[in-house]
């Protein structure tokens, strides 16, 4: 495939945050601003949780679609798949594959998508092994709450982050701040509370 992309979703199926690779920027943009929610075969895999593309959701109808008119054939994008990644039961993203030429639009069909399958299942397995995080915070927020909810110190917090125990009293001044919490421990229930 010529592009792909990945984007995580939140509780509701919506993206959450993503990145798209091998298309200009301003692709990015449009399909985040407006071919989301037009998207015929986004909708398709969020109401059955299976893999499809452009071809065997659209077939033909597919350049005549408000995505194709509006986002992707301004930008030569011949067609894509779309294929769900699931963090145990719950659909927690998709992996787009775009195709840029007509050959690659043609590997869009059924034994195309089984092909393309693993590719989904390993991003899937590799979503497992992220660590959850508080959608609302910067990673370095997320990286002193985490570990001051496993009970370290300012110290061991700093040296695990390999930063100041200034930068770490900083940290969690602004957490307990954020959450509305006056101390580490209630902080921690609540940095727990709300992680995705």
């Amino acid at each position: 495939m010529d592009a792909v992309g990945l984007y995580l979703f939140d509780e509701q199926h919506n993206a959450r945050e993503g990145v798209i690779l091998g298309m200009p920027d301003p692709f990015s943009a449009a399909y985040e601003n407006t071919g989301m929610a037009i998207d015929p075969v986004l909708a398709h895999l969020r109401e059955t949780g299976l893999p499809c593309s452009t071809l065997t959701c659209l077939g033909p109808r597919w350049t005549r679609s408000q995505l194709y008119k509006r986002v992707s054939g301004r930008f030569g994008l011949t067609g894509f798949a779309i294929l769900p990644l699931y963090r145990a039961d719950d659909l927690a993203g998709v992996l787009y594959l775009g195709a840029l030429t007509e050959s690659n639009a043609a590997r869009l069909e059924i034994e195309g998508l089984f092909n393309m399958s693993p590719h989904a299942t390993r991003t899937s397995t590799r979503l497992m092994d992220l660590p959850k995080r508080h959608g609302a915070l910067s990673p370095r927020a997320n990286d002193v709450a985490a570990l001051a909810a496993e009970g370290l110190g300012n110290r061991e917090i700093a040296h695990n982050l390999g930063t100041g125990e200034a930068a770490v009293r900083k940290h969690l001044k602004a957490l307990n701040q954020h959450f509305g919490t006056s101390n580490r421990t209630a902080m921690s229930a609540a940095w727990r509370a709300g992680l995705d």
